[in-house]
Formats: structure tokens, C-alpha cells, sequence
């Protein structure tokens, strides 16, 4: 019973990025998509705590990346450094801290998950990941994904239901 976390995490996972390509593409606000899967790893790494976070942050990214024409695994890199880091802070912060602290943090690990997965992008050449539009994409993009964060922790709860944070090393797999 371990192990099925994972597989309801790989579940949300497939679905989260299905969502993204073939929904979100068309409803766009401002002309941007929401960022679902950076938003499915924050909420991972809010309820799973660093470990999780990164193995759904890098499942999620690299599944991603396999339909965009950036660099491969540009954005399973980027993710799996945000959900790290987002299940860092869960694990100082108390799980029952207010919903309003979560959703705050949570909308400004997306923020950092896009301005993480430009600069890297630069950093390796990709032309054209930062221009005059991104501020705004960044902007709108950040709202719109933060607006969702809560459908999405609701279903991470889901997925990670039998148990809590994970220590290091185990990524939940056996306890």
C-alpha cells in the first residue's frame, strides 16, 4: 500500500498534462495558459514534502517537455529544482497552516518555476524564452495557474492520502 502514492500520482499526472495540452491550450487568458503541471508540482511538493515534490515535479516536466520544442527535460529540471524546494517549506511550515499562507506560497513557487525555467532555458541557448512579452506571460500565467492550485492540492490529498512527508532518500517508495 506504500507504493500507491505513486501510482495515482502517475494517474494525475497524465491527466494534468493531457489538461494542459489539449484544454488550456484554448483557454487562455490574456492570450496565456496556466501552467498546470509547475502548479501539480507545487501542490505534490506542499503534501508530500521535498522528495515527492521533485520525482512528481520531474515526472511531470519531462512529460511536458516531450511535446514542447524547448530543450528535453528543461522543464522537468526546472520543476523537479521548484518541488524541492516548495517541500522544503512545507516540511518548516506546519501542515495546518492557513490556506491562505499555502495558496500564497504556492502561486509564488509558480512564479519562481517559470522565471527558473526561462533563465536555465537562456543559460543553454534557447533563443526567444525571454522577450518583451514576458513579464506579462508571467504575470497572467502565475494568477491563472495560483487560481487553479487548489483543484490541484485537492487532488494530490487524493493521491498521498495513506501517508505524509517522506524521508530522505526513500521517495516513498518503501517506508
Amino acid at each position: 500500500m506504500n507504493g500507491t502514492w505513486f501510482l495515482k500520482s502517475i494517474v494525475i499526472t497524465v491527466v494534468v498534462v493531457v489538461l494542459q495540452l489539449e484544454l488550456f491550450s484554448d483557454l487562455r487568458l490574456f492570450g496565456v495558459m496556466p501552467e498546470l503541471p509547475l502548479g501539480l508540482t507545487v501542490a505534490a511538493a506542499w503534501r508530500g514534502g521535498p522528495n515527492r515534490g521533485a520525482v512528481i515535479g520531474f515526472m511531470a516536466g519531462l512529460l511536458y517537455d516531450l511535446y514542447l520544442p524547448t530543450p528535453l527535460a528543461l522543464n522537468a529540471l526546472a520543476y523537479c529544482l521548484v518541488g524541492s524546494g516548495v517541500g522544503v517549506v512545507a516540511e518548516v511550515l506546519a501542515e495546518g497552516s492557513e490556506r491562505t499562507v499555502r495558496q500564497l506560497l504556492g502561486t509564488a513557487a509558480v512564479t519562481c518555476g517559470l522565471v527558473l525555467f526561462m533563465t536555465i532555458g537562456e543559460l543553454l541557448g534557447e533563443e526567444n524564452l525571454y522577450n518583451g512579452e514576458f513579464p506579462r506571460i508571467l504575470m497572467v500565467a502565475t494568477l491563472y495557474t495560483g487560481a487553479l492550485l487548489p483543484l490541484l492540492q485537492l487532488s494530490m490529498r487524493w493521491a498521498m492520502a495513506e501517508s505524509g512527508p517522506t524521508s530522505a532518500g526513500s521517495f516513498g517508495l518503501v517506508k
